[in-house]
């Protein structure tokens, strides 16, 4: 499969390029930014799952990651607001300067932008019970969930950290932003009468797009709580569905590069993971 992947590279890079999210929200001033030696240099360097509101989880990883490794920059995988109880609380954490760290932009974060564009632009706007909590946010954590990144870069460790997936084949500027935040699996479709390598956030329909990434840089992602952690030769998955009673998931990918498990104080979100 990854002869095939590498065999229609030269199809897939006349892809238009794809600026406009689902939400035709304004984009960030980066939508692909690289960390260099300057920032990650000398640290080490620890990618966390979906977080989903659950500050207490958080707050127990920081304390047993930083008795790890002292000197750690976190990165975040996306979805740190929505479905668990204090998103407010872990967006200023975030924010704080308590860790040092960096974040991508999740579907999580775009439902968020969408219902605060809509509460501000009509006065008569009601708000859905579990979106309640944006009437706390302020123009401050507005602007830094706008400008959050689709993708971080860490080229030293030849990795890459998304929120949902990057379809094989296509540069990160050519990705469709859609893609980045949600898709779950790859459907092949015939080159020349389909769309060749489409992807989808049914995970019902065709394959694991995990599976087909050839790297060679290693993905981090999350976005898939019902198949979980797993792990392909250039792909890992870190969301393990702590707003649904299971597990705040991370790893080192440097140092020690061990994986740290937080579980979860309780059940927040009641439903079939997604």
């Amino acid at each position: 499969m990854a002869a095939l992947v590498a065999n229609l590279m030269s199809i897939l890079q006349k892809t238009p390029t794809v600026r406009k999210d689902k939400y035709d929200l304004p984009l960030p001033d980066t939508c692909h930014l690289e960390l260099g030696e300057d920032v990650v240099g000398g640290k080490a360097v620890f990618v966390v799952g979906d977080v989903h509101g659950c500050l207490d989880e958080l707050r127990d990883m920081i304390q047993v990651v930083k008795k790890m490794e002292p000197n750690v920059l976190f990165l975040f995988v996306g979805d740190l607001i929505n479905r668990g109880p204090c998103s407010i609380g872990v967006l200023r954490l975030i924010q704080s300067g308590e860790i040092d760290c960096y974040a991508v932009r999740g579907n999580h974060e775009e439902i968020v932008l969408k219902e605060y564009r809509f509460m501000k632009n009509d006065p008569n706007y009601v708000l859905r019970t579990k979106h309640k909590w944006i009437k706390d946010m302020t123009t401050q954590d507005h602007h830094f969930l706008s400008q959050l990144p689709f993708t971080i870069g860490i080229p030293s460790l030849n990795s890459i950290v998304v929120h949902a997936g990057i379809v094989p084949g296509l540069s990160l500027d050519k990705q469709s932003l859609v893609a980045l935040t949600r898709m779950r699996n790859i459907i092949e479709e015939d080159y020349f009468d389909g769309g060749g390598l489409v992807f989808s956030n049914k995970p019902d329909r065709g394959v694991p797009w995990s599976s087909l990434w050839p790297g060679p840089e290693h993905v981090y992602f999350g976005h898939d709580a019902r198949r979980g952690f797993r792990q392909y030769d250039f792909a890992t998955c870190l969301d393990t569905g702590c707003q649904y009673g299971k597990t705040l998931t991370g790893i080192f990918i440097n140092g020690c590069q061990q994986i740290v498990s937080i579980k979860a104080k309780r059940i927040y979100c009641v439903g079939k993971p997604e």
